[in-house]
């Protein structure tokens, strides 16, 4: 009997709450569907990912950035993945949020929106620290320069006086030496003049143009006059000049050798024309053939001798070849008598807007 009077009880309790709930909302109030959490976990994602924003950017969002956007945007942030995978769970220990273990993004446009700050943020400083080592880099840039030697400045004869300039080999592009100024304590200025690339054999006075060293080609700078009457670039056939004129310091005198080229088909069995041709040597110009050989000779060897043992034949035969051209000029300062002390001396190179290059004291 009492069990019965219990149950009643208990009925009517279940009917008078019920009536409570729905009199105040119902299945219609928002904690009904607040679902298992106080805090949604992609709130309190919301909440860090802002803190974090502002710690970057130093400002807080205005009221206006608080707004919803459109559904269709919602839709687009939702697709993004929370950044922040993790919540705390009722053990207060954190755990991986289910969006996070399934892959399914949160659906809430706010956390796209922050992460989009982040990225666009962390763009930003990417191309700034960019532009910094890029200007960085450019301002390390290292400026072509050639240095000063003494050689021979001491001599007194002007033709044997010389000093050297030489473009470093690191250097980016030819140096343009023309122009230049040479200057001692005497106070006098001597200007660098042009000079010929390519020497003709039988021309009498030689092109000019401006001389110009590449990385790592030399200048030997001679006080007085040039035999050939002019400045010059040394060549693999220019050995032959020092045969019949006076070079300080002297020519390169390894010329192709006459033995190297290739006969005519009518003397490459003729072993006495052959044994002769072994005997020249290089640099030499045959003018004649001394009368113990000729007598063994046949004409047309010791025509092919005479034709092929010169500056001229040599500069026909390699003119085009890759390694014709030696890294070194001769310039001639076209002086008579010497220029540089031979104690207490400074030698300093100006280029041609008055900067220094070089100097050099002794």
């Amino acid at each position: 009997m009492d069990a019965m009077k219990d149950l009643r009880a208990f009925i009517l309790i279940i009917v008078v709450l019920a009536f409570v709930w729905l009199f105040t909302g119902g299945p219609l109030r928002p904690s009904s569907k607040s679902g298992w959490f106080l805090n949604k976990p992609q709130q309190k994602a919301t909440q860090e990912t802002k803190k974090q924003t502002e710690e970057i950017l130093g400002t807080k969002s205005s009221a206006s950035s608080k707004k919803a956007a459109p559904n269709s945007s919602s839709k687009q942030a939702s697709s993004i993945s929370s950044p922040l995978p993790y919540f705390r769970g009722d053990d207060g220990r954190p755990q991986p949020s289910s969006s996070s273990r399934s892959g399914v993004s949160y659906g809430d446009e706010k956390i796209g929106a922050s992460a989009s700050v982040l990225l666009a943020v962390s763009g930003k400083s990417s191309s700034a620290k960019s532009k910094v080592q890029s200007s960085s880099s450019q301002s390390s840039v290292r400026p072509d320069f050639a240095t000063l030697k003494a050689r021979r400045t001491k001599e007194t004869n002007p033709d044997e006086e010389y000093l050297e300039i030489k473009a470093d080999k690191k250097n980016k592009s030819p140096m343009k030496i023309t122009g230049w100024k040479l200057k001692g304590k005497t106070g006098l200025d001597v200007v660098i003049g042009k000079g010929a690339s390519y020497i003709y054999a039988s021309a009498a006075s030689q092109p000019q143009e401006d001389i110009y060293l590449k990385p790592g080609e030399k200048a030997v700078i001679v006080t007085g006059k040039s035999s050939l009457g002019t400045s010059f670039k040394m060549n693999k056939c220019a050995g032959y000049f020092e045969q019949f004129h006076e070079f300080t310091p002297e020519l390169d005198t390894e010329c192709p050798l006459l033995r190297d080229e290739e006969p005519p088909a009518n003397l490459v069995n003729n072993d006495q024309c052959m044994d002769y041709i072994d005997r020249v040597s290089s640099c030499q110009t045959v003018v004649s053939i001394p009368y113990k050989y000729s007598s063994k000779l046949s004409s047309s060897c010791q025509e092919y001798v005479m034709q092929n043992a010169n500056y001229k034949t040599c500069l026909e035969k390699h003119k085009d070849d890759s390694d014709f051209y030696l890294p070194e000029w001769r310039v001639y300062l076209e002086r008579n008598e010497e220029l540089w002390k031979k104690k207490r001396e400074t030698i300093t190179i100006y280029d041609d807007k008055n900067n220094i290059i070089d100097s050099k004291s002794y």
